[in-house]
């Protein structure tokens, strides 16, 4: 972690927690990590987009774009809770009518992949989408050659919906878009219990 990183992680406010990690809003000093993250080949391939490398004002823009909630989309900084820095981001977009939205997420510090944070970090995204935003289902679209990420989709609960056969390339090789969503009735909430008492003040 960087002297920036380290000065950017405190005074975080959460607004949702789990055991390791929690969620943020996005903030303009999150830029330079974000960014750094973006140059690693390996990170990017992992989201889905190889051979990208993102440089800063990318990221700035990026923030301005994305950092405020909207109906169709919501967008946060993933944090550490034992020490506060930022480790990843997450969110939905394409937000429908009917109540439908896709996932992403991704652990950006290397060190810290392979720990679970990532399952967290998306059952808290999970959670906030279906409590909050009412959603029916939430649906991720993984390449083919990222076993890492189907298997931690499986784990929280998510089913195969399909597959692009062959959508994707990568060193001269295709590989299926993996579709895979999740429902809102085959889906517990751990982490919301502080929000119950909203329902209960009628």
């Amino acid at each position: 972690m960087t002297d920036a990183d380290s000065q950017q992680s405190t005074d975080r406010v959460l607004i949702m927690t789990g055991n390791r990690v929690g969620l943020a809003l996005m903030r303009a000093e999150d830029a330079p990590t974000i960014a750094r993250w973006n140059q690693d080949l390996e990170f990017t391939a992992r989201l889905g987009t190889p051979g990208e490398a993102h440089t800063l004002e990318m990221r700035q823009e990026a923030y301005k774009q994305n950092s405020r909630t909207s109906p169709d989309s919501a967008e946060f900084a993933v944090i550490e809770l034992g020490t506060g820095r930022l480790v990843g981001f997450g969110g939905l977009f394409d937000i429908t009518r009917a109540l439908v939205a896709t996932m992403f997420v991704g652990i950006g510090e290397a060190a810290l992949r392979g720990r679970g944070y990532g399952t967290e970090a998306s059952r808290l995204i999970c959670e906030y989408g279906f409590f909050f935003r009412n959603l029916h289902s939430i649906k991720v679209e993984v390449h083919g050659y990222n076993r890492t990420a189907l298997r931690m989709y499986e784990r929280l609960g998510f089913k195969l919906v399909g597959h692009l056969r062959g959508a994707n390339l990568l060193n001269n090789r295709r590989y299926d878009e993996i579709i895979m969503d999740l429902v809102r009735g085959e889906f517990e909430l751990k982490h919301v219990a502080r929000f119950q008492n909203l329902e209960s003040e009628h």
